[in-house]
């Protein structure tokens, strides 16, 4: 991808590596053990605090913005399901690449020189993209089991992603809950219709695999934002900031699943959360 689509793509606050080819595991011959997704968060985190420091006032770009956001839908994420759940070494290390990946805008010509702003991002964001590409097929299999957890009500996935109404959230967070809670709820009826063995009718071939471990774990995630969002304690933004931040997280969220989202839900928390960002 180009830098000038790199930075299309993060103006607009959209992942830039959605579709099933971007979220492929490949099993990697004599590769070292994958890297713990909490220290891909410290990677990450490493990487946009040198283009903070680097850029200082330029780096107020959206690029920044859905860089700390991934950050925090990752925290979230590894929070709620632990280190070891298959959504998060499934998720964690491509959508830290796709927020760490826009930084490469915010730097523009800066980014191939030998300073050392430029350096330590780049190192770090190698160490990002070699995750993202060793991440083990077998996630993909234990992901796909967890339909028949859902089909018997044991999953995190067959309960309501929150059991407030979404006509009683605040906008947009009203339409970014309602879109994600219907795929939510076409996922679970779907499982509900599946096999004992948690497999769709159809057999199921290397797409179908795919699809089914993205949403899971996009959904999964959605979740573990949405369960106790709420901050507490003297560094935790105010209320408006932190609702700015949970709605720009479900956007980036539902753009991986391409959801239909207005342009209101898209824009109407960038602000908030540039300022938190950039903070």
């Amino acid at each position: 991808m180009r830098t000038g689509d790199r930075r299309a793509g993060a103006a607009a606050g959209r992942p830039m590596t959605t579709g099933v080819r971007a979220a492929e595991p490949r099993a990697v011959t004599g590769a070292p053990g994958p890297v713990p997704p909490r220290q891909l968060v410290r990677h990450a985190a490493a990487a946009l605090a040198a283009v903070l420091a680097a850029e200082g006032d330029a780096a107020a770009d959206d690029a920044v913005s859905a860089c700390y956001l991934d950050l925090w839908v990752c925290d979230r994420l590894l929070l709620r399901a632990g280190e070891h759940a298959p959504a998060a070494r499934h998720l964690v290390p491509v959508l830290l690449l796709d927020g760490v990946g826009g930084l490469a805008a915010v730097l523009g010509e800066r980014l191939h020189r030998a300073d050392a702003a430029a350096t330590e991002y780049r190192r770090r964001r190698r160490l990002l993209v070699r995750a993202a590409r060793e991440r083990s097929p077998r996630i993909w299999e234990q992901l796909a089991l967890r339909p028949a957890a859902i089909a018997a009500g044991e999953d995190r996935l067959a309960r309501p992603l929150t059991p407030v109404r979404h006509r009683a959230l605040p906008r947009p967070l009203a339409e970014l809950v309602e879109r994600l809670e219907a795929e939510r709820r076409g996922l679970a009826a779907r499982c509900a219709r599946w096999g004992d063995d948690g497999t769709p009718d159809a057999e199921p071939d290397g797409t179908v695999l795919a699809v089914l471990a993205e949403q899971l774990a996009v959904l999964t995630a959605a979740a573990a934002c949405l369960d106790g969002w709420h901050g507490s304690g003297p560094t935790a933004p105010g209320i408006a900031v932190q609702r700015a931040r949970l709605c720009g997280a479900l956007y980036r969220l539902a753009s991986r699943l391409e959801l239909p989202l207005s342009d209101r839900a898209g824009t109407a928390w960038r602000a908030d959360v540039l300022r938190c960002a950039v903070a």
